[in-house]
């Protein structure tokens, strides 16, 4: 995940160290590392270090890959001790089936990379709703969907999963045999996952959509949503208890519970003078601020109200942005001559989208200024 402009922030699952005195120790645990960007930038097209040639025995650093590197370390003025990878001195996938497998996903991510940055700003607009990979994205793109209320959009999330389930659920409808269709949509949906990388959101997201499938598969009679919710939670915390600690899990369940707790009486409420999809938007967005609206003070000193109608806006424009990529994509695929024209497309949406996020961006927000 790019941190700032310098480094990327990077969880590793630490199994060996050694001092300088050549003392060895056996280590177990994981632990966030800083990777400067001239490291992991060597790999990507049209970054200011993709001509490193220091690299050239290294292999990019993604998900599965064994590393041995030198680590140097710093404590800030909180105590807290950051860890920065030096310098890579080996990189290898372990030789086998699994290990295959990440080393073909690395491959694909990559290659998608190549193919975003052909298309320009909508294409590393694109590249972060599809993946999370945020390097081709502007800084200041990120900061005004922040002061408009919408972080959610470009963290992957159950929106992401639910327009990509939506996809795969065209099989399941016409498949003559819905159980079969809906192990096809299952199977999409891990497959999207995989590629994308698991952060808390879209872990919480793939665990509901598991639970929804196998009562689906089994013929089980629907649960309520706050059970499904809780259940959904116990069962993240069992696999995952450290995504606990992390500000977007807290955001998710939150918005989720304030949805499930008060959409359904906000819908009745403005049902008369807002009817059908806006009345549904509306009471969905509010719900979902209700819970969230004092964790963003709180993290990030400030909110946006203007969130809440811009996301109604913004939404279904992102919905068909993401359609428009996905289908420019496969074209791409067979037409490869197709990609100048899906790039004129592509741009043409993203910015009407910009244009409108920066028009909410000026409203002002509520924010806490500490004595």
């Amino acid at each position: 995940v790019k941190s700032s402009d310098k480094y990327y922030s990077v969880i590793l699952q630490v199994t060996q160290c050694e001092s300088y005195r050549n003392e060895k120790f056996s280590v177990c645990g994981k632990q966030k590392f800083l990777v400067p960007a001239e490291i992991i930038e060597a790999f990507y097209p049209d970054k200011l270090f993709s001509k490193n040639k220091n690299t050239g025995h290294l292999l990019p650093l993604e998900q599965g890959i064994s590393i041995k590197a030198t680590i140097k370390t710093f404590s800030t003025e909180n105590q807290e001790t950051i860890f920065i990878i030096d310098n890579i001195i080996t990189s290898t996938y372990e030789n086998s089936i699994r290990g295959t497998i990440y080393k073909f996903r690395g491959y694909c991510r990559i290659q998608f990379k190549r193919l975003m940055k052909d298309w320009g700003r909508a294409g590393g607009f694109l590249l972060a709703l599809l993946s999370g990979s945020k390097e081709y994205l502007d800084s200041k793109i990120s900061n005004t969907f922040r002061h408009s209320g919408l972080s959610h959009i470009l963290a992957l999330s159950g929106m992401h999963l639910s327009l990509i389930s939506s996809i795969a659920g065209i099989v399941e409808n016409k498949s003559a045999l819905k159980k079969i269709g809906l192990l096809l949509k299952v199977g999409t949906i891990i497959l999207f996952v995989w590629f994308a990388g698991i952060s808390p959101s879209l872990f919480r997201a793939l665990i509901t959509c598991l639970l929804i499938s196998t009562c689906s598969f089994f013929n089980i009679p629907d649960a309520d949503n706050i059970t499904l919710l809780g259940t959904t939670f116990l069962v993240h915390m069992m696999l995952r208890p450290v995504d606990f600690y992390n500000l977007g899990f807290l955001l998710s369940y939150c918005a989720l519970l304030g949805i499930f707790i008060f959409s359904t009486f906000i819908k009745s409420k403005c049902s008369r003078f807002l009817p059908g999809y806006i009345g549904e938007s509306f009471s969905t967005s509010v719900s979902a601020n209700i819970f969230t609206a004092p964790i963003c003070l709180k993290y990030f000193g400030f909110y946006s109200p203007s969130g809440i109608i811009c996301t109604m806006v913004i939404s279904p424009l992102i919905t068909i942005f993401l359609y428009s990529g996905i289908l420019c994509m496969i074209l791409c695929f067979f037409i490869p001559n197709f990609s100048y024209l899906a790039s004129h497309l592509l741009n043409f949406c993203y910015s009407i989208i910009i244009r409108i996020v920066d028009l909410f961006s000026f409203i002002p927000v509520v924010s806490i200024v500490n004595n």
